[in-house]
């Protein structure tokens, strides 16, 4: 794993960061300042020598040159991009609650949205830019983990995984990858003790530690229980029918971008096509493809305010082979594109009518 120093500049007004190309943001990085030193952090410390407050809130720890942790509840006091480069990585970024600003006419409402997971791998070199909405709180858990022996680290079968995720550690695949699932309750509450940490001393470090596996565990079960439709197991045909409905939205919100055939999924959970689609309908008030839907759409708000990929990238992460596919469902759902919303969420303006 290479995770490189970070450093931030203030940005220049009038810069959509989607829009400049790389050449012209490495000349605004030129005098940029250091945020984060992590190459030169010895092992189990952590970093707390920010050069600026409008970081307040920010908890990095190296745990090892395989291992580390972010634990983050900063509010961006300006506008600002954040560079790094990183190689042979993967991140499991647990989102506790992500607040969303929607416009309704003139009117501006804010949603939380979350708790979710965004894993990012990354095999190759690549420098990245982080464009965080100013004053608006950033509250997540990132872990990152050597890529190339992941597995090795938790004694894991790599044919146990998704075929995208075998092709990137097994090196067939060098581009970067993004995936967002959506977190059970049950999943949220390991998050929630990292913002309310109840040692300190010398004790916090096995703590963060012991945390740190337990959410890479609980990322590796995620992307596990994500495979291949084959490789996901018969529900047990005794559970009652309520179940197998909420068992279908669970396999769902993992398979949104590529939710698996109506029979197949039908032939999962012991049940007929036809009290599969009117028991979802009943209970959740919404058809098994409108539900997919609306999640790959949620995903993609979320990857649009993260702001590391285009827009084309986003689409076909969360199910689009075809970008006015994308643009046309996300304007369905949100009245808007998504590089209008995009810029909604950066401040930058209305979105458009």
């Amino acid at each position: 794993m290479y995770y490189g120093d970070e450093y931030y500049i203030e940005v220049p007004q009038g810069l959509e960061l989607e829009d400049t190309p790389g050449p012209r943001l490495e000349q605004l990085f030129v005098d940029a300042q250091k945020l984060t030193r992590f190459s030169a952090t010895p092992d189990h410390h952590a970093i707390h020598d920010l050069a600026t407050d409008r970081f307040d809130g920010l908890l990095s720890y190296r745990i090892s040159k395989d291992r580390l942790i972010d634990i983050n509840e900063v509010v961006p006091r300006a506008r600002l991009v954040v560079r790094n480069e990183v190689a042979d990585i993967i991140s499991f970024q647990f989102v506790s609650t992500v607040r969303r600003a929607e416009y309704l006419g003139d009117r501006k409402h804010v949603h939380n949205l979350g708790p979710a997971l965004i894993v990012s791998v990354i095999p190759a070199q690549e420098i990245t830019y982080r464009l965080p909405t100013p004053n608006v709180q950033i509250r997540h858990v990132v872990v990152h983990a050597t890529l190339s022996n992941l597995l090795e680290q938790v004694e894991e079968d790599l044919t146990d995984y998704p075929d995208w995720l075998q092709e990137c550690i097994s090196g067939k695949d060098s581009k970067p990858r993004q995936r967002v699932f959506f977190l059970e309750d049950v999943q949220r509450d390991s998050i929630w003790s990292c913002f309310h940490m109840p040692v300190s001393g010398t004790l916090l470090r096995h703590w963060i530690s012991a945390k740190y596996d337990e959410l890479l565990c609980v990322g590796l079960q995620i992307l596990k229980s994500s495979g291949n439709h084959a490789e996901i197991p018969v529900v047990d045909t005794d559970l009652p029918y309520s179940k197998k409905i909420h068992r279908a939205r669970t396999l769902l919100s993992m398979e949104y971008a590529n939710p698996p055939p109506l029979p197949k999924l039908a032939q999962q959970l012991g049940i007929s096509e036809t009290r599969l689609k009117s028991g979802f309908k009943s209970m959740f008030g919404t058809t098994l493809m409108q539900y997919c839907i609306h999640q790959r759409i949620e995903a993609a708000k979320l990857l649009l305010a993260d702001n590391r990929l285009s827009i084309a990238e986003i689409g076909n992460i969360v199910g689009y082979e075809d970008h006015s596919a994308f643009s046309r469902a996300f304007r369905r759902d949100c009245g808007q594109t998504p590089k209008g919303w995009r810029q909604a969420a950066q401040g930058l303006g209305s979105p458009e009518e």
